[in-house]
């Protein structure tokens, strides 16, 4: 009730002010009268009483001062009052309004843009089977070295994947003609979930050591480069100047592990060895180029994923450590964690 007696009192102070006003004058005059009269019953003068109950008051005027600052309609009087002041400040000066309207307008542009790509970005799920089940090993990238140990110790994905991605020429001399290479490990679209739109995917027996050059095609670029024809399967395609044997067709609507982002060539990692022959970044234990991500088995919750990747992290990154590092920078190593972090969303 007392809230709703605020309430109205403000809402009236707003709408009728004058009566407000009035009123208040008449509640300030009838206190100033009853503390006249009691210190006249204790026998002070009536002049002397009324002067008394006057300074105890103090000012009639801050009286009401604070009265009106105590309620809630003083905020929106506040408020009102600065918007009719800038509202006459700028049509004083049509020049600066325009300015200040266009400047608001490309602020509400930009955010509007900001939320529509962080909402591609962050807040959309990988077009992947059941992506909620998915967490990445660690948010930092790892070495190959690293990502074998992990994939070799680990008991807690029912699949699991490496990957990163990188720019790879599709010319064969000249101009350079940058396609968006995408590195896979062989187990990549099982765990997804994924089926081909056309040929066959990758599978772990294409992704081993010596393994033979060859590529998956993303759906759209098999559609801009091959008009989306059979006769693609098959194909070769250029890479780094090295021919791939174009295998199959990711199904339509993947665009890789990050949402907003495209790939349009997916080899296997084992093709690294194509590229960089005897110092193959297979082998090196300081090449940090390489995401993990798994499918957690179910019922494995998060607090397990991370409990169990945290005792298995000793092993794993001891048995990887830098060997032409310093003996406190090997130590360090030694002690690092992996961590996971959801990734239905890549």
């Amino acid at each position: 009730m007392a809230i709703w007696n605020k309430f109205t009192g403000g809402l009236r102070a707003l709408l009728h002010k004058r009566e407000a006003e009035h009123d208040m004058d008449e509640e300030l005059r009838a206190f100033l009268d009853a503390s006249a009269e009691r210190k006249m019953r204790a026998g002070m003068p009536e002049a002397e009483a009324r002067r008394a109950a006057r300074v105890e008051m103090g000012s009639m005027e801050s009286v009401k001062e604070e009265v009106r600052g105590a309620g809630w309609e003083a905020a929106v009087e506040a408020v009102w009052a600065d918007f009719r002041y800038s509202i006459r400040g700028l049509a004083k000066s049509p020049v600066f309004t325009a300015v200040v309207v266009l400047t608001l307008a490309l602020g509400i542009g930009a955010n509007t843009a900001i939320f529509s790509l962080i909402d591609s970005l962050l807040l959309k799920s990988l077009p992947v089977e059941k992506p909620e089940e998915l967490a990445q090993v660690t948010e930092f990238p790892l070495t190959n070295p690293l990502w074998e140990q992990v994939r070799g110790r680990q008991d807690v994905f029912s699949g699991a994947f490496a990957w990163s991605s990188e720019k790879l020429n599709l010319a064969k001399g000249g101009v350079v003609q940058n396609a968006d290479g995408l590195w896979v490990s062989g187990d990549f679209f099982h765990t997804l979930g994924l089926h081909p739109a056309a040929g066959r995917l990758l599978s772990t027996d294409d992704d081993r050591r010596g393994c033979a050059a060859l590529a998956v095609l993303s759906y759209g670029f098999w559609q801009s480069h091959y008009g989306g024809t059979v006769a693609a399967i098959g194909s070769a395609i250029s890479l780094e100047g090295h021919p791939f044997e174009a295998i199959g067709v990711a199904p339509a609507g993947f665009y890789g592990m990050t949402v907003g982002r495209k790939f349009d060539v997916a080899i296997p990692l084992c093709a690294a060895d194509v590229f960089d022959g005897p110092q193959s970044r297979l082998d090196k234990r300081h090449s940090w180029w390489l995401h993990a991500i798994g499918r957690v088995k179910p019922g494995i919750g998060m607090a397990r994923l991370k409990s169990r990747l945290a005792a298995l992290s000793p092993s794993i990154y001891g048995a990887v450590v830098p060997q032409d590092w310093d003996a406190a920078s090997q130590d360090n190593f030694r002690k690092r964690v992996l961590r996971p972090v959801p990734a239905a969303t890549g």
